[in-house]
């Protein structure tokens, strides 16, 4: 990947403020497709990147998510439908329903697929954790979702990530499908569980041009319109970097008022381009905004080692919550 100064691009808010129109404001995940996706792409880039085995194990991880999200037996793997009130806002956030300890049926059971198929330093990682008693697991999973991942063993996030996006995904899927019906706006977080994106995406359905963030959580998309920062809402100074040519298939969108900045993912240039993998695969990116004076305002759930506040500095919990965040 070319490493050359990125050249940067404005653009007219007024002009782009018009794909916010009779949009399809959320767009429910299918979570068995997405996680297969993911999968599919890791192993292509595989050979690509200078991270060959640890996108082997991520190849691993997703595909144990993929078969997972299609369980047949949904309850014993999830538990009972939780009870949520839809017409709130984000009502799968953590602070808004009793989420108890169902996730970690879902760990096991990725820890139980893993185990045969990993080399021997990750295996001894996955029996530590299968070891791990209930309440501690808990405390991690609610650092996690408050953002504090540093407050988490590095050897264990991924995993326990892993166990509560496959939960929340299966359960944000009717949530979802509510709130396109009701069709308002959102803005920086998931509408559905109040997390933040992995990155943006530029789709060619179901609307050419039309971008939606997608959740690092529950795997929803919603729209955002273009040329309005996803973090403070700014578009008086917004930018695009691309490394190449102005019409890159993958770009950042930059905010001067705030400092923070979002990928963009032109899927309606090269469609396969997938959100997490692509963010994953183009960090070269990220260091040069980094360098600039930039900070990122989004979370990879396939890299959760973020040692600086995101930009913003909101928790991932609620919108309403403002608990110290290390993301």
């Amino acid at each position: 990947m070319s490493t050359a100064t990125p050249s940067v691009t404005g653009l007219d808010p007024e002009a782009l403020a018009k794909d916010a129109a009779d949009v399809l404001t959320v767009i429910p995940a299918n979570p068995g497709a997405v996680y297969s996706r993911r999968a599919a792409r890791l192993q292509e880039l595989a050979d690509d990147t200078v991270l060959t085995d640890y996108f082997g194990l991520l190849r691993l991880l997703t595909r144990a998510q993929a078969r997972l999200a299609q369980t047949s037996d949904a309850e014993s793997l999830f538990g009972p439908q939780p009870q949520l009130q839809l017409s709130g806002s984000t009502p799968l956030s953590p602070a808004s329903f009793d989420w108890g300890n169902f996730w970690q049926s879902g760990l096991q059971e990725l820890i139980s697929e893993l185990l045969p198929l990993v080399t021997p330093s990750v295996q001894e990682v996955l029996k530590e954790l299968a070891t791990t008693e209930p309440e501690q697991l808990q405390t991690w999973a609610t650092e996690m979702l408050d953002g504090r991942f540093t407050c988490v063993p590095a050897r264990f996030s991924l995993f326990i990530w892993a166990a509560l996006s496959l939960y929340w995904s299966h359960w944000a899927v009717n949530v979802a499908q509510v709130q396109a019906k009701v069709g308002e706006g959102h803005h920086r977080l998931c509408p559905v569980c109040g997390a933040h994106p992995i990155a943006s995406v530029v789709r060619e359905q179901p609307r050419q041009g039309l971008r939606y963030l997608h959740c690092s959580l529950c795997e929803t998309q919603w729209h955002r319109v273009r040329a309005e920062c996803t973090c403070c809402g700014d578009n008086r100074d917004i930018h695009l970097w691309a490394e190449t040519e102005t019409k890159a298939p993958l770009r950042i969108e930059s905010c001067g008022s705030c400092k923070g900045y979002t990928k963009m993912l032109f899927t309606d240039i090269n469609p396969r381009l997938e959100v997490a993998v692509d963010d994953l695969a183009s960090m070269v990116m990220d260091q040069q905004l980094v360098e600039e004076g930039f900070h990122p305002s989004t979370v990879n759930p396939l890299l959760l080692a973020h040692e600086e506040p995101l930009a913003g500095e909101e928790p991932l919990a609620s919108e309403d919550q403002k608990p110290a965040a290390n993301a």
